[in-house]
């Protein structure tokens, strides 16, 4: 059984720091918009499994750090919070979702309906692009 609901930005940061950047310091994985963000977590058996960041500009939200925790990856954990996020963008009546994914996941991104965009940029030796999904 697993449930989702918002979370205070502290509760992102193990998860995020142990599954994205485990050679980073904590304090490092915080965002500076953290505090302006909506955070979640989504629970599977009480323990908090995946995490993510959402920031909404106009019609449009960003979402930034979505972490599972690795014992739970490839279990849909992650498919179930991206779902998530695009109904709660269309229950706000947005237009627009979109993140920088690492290009490792692309093809994961690409199966729930995001589209690659032609930006792409390397931060601390990762490649990224930039995906997005047109919201009716």
């Amino acid at each position: 059984m697993q449930n989702i609901e918002q979370i205070p930005p502290e509760l992102t940061l193990k998860l995020r720091q142990k599954e994205l950047y485990p050679n980073l310091d904590l304090e490092k994985v915080k965002l500076s918009e953290d505090d302006n963000g909506i955070h979640l977590g989504l629970f599977h058996e009480n323990r908090l499994i995946t995490v993510v960041s959402l920031f909404i500009t106009g019609k449009s939200l960003q979402f930034r750090k979505l972490a599972t925790d690795s014992r739970y990856q490839k279990q849909g954990f992650g498919t179930q919070m991206i779902k998530y996020i695009i109904n709660f963008a269309r229950e706000e009546q947005l237009n627009k979702i979109w993140c920088n994914a690492r290009e490792s996941a692309e093809g994961f991104y690409s199966k729930l309906g995001f589209k690659a965009t032609d930006e792409k940029f390397i931060k601390n030796g990762i490649p990224y692009l930039i995906m997005e999904m047109e919201l009716d």
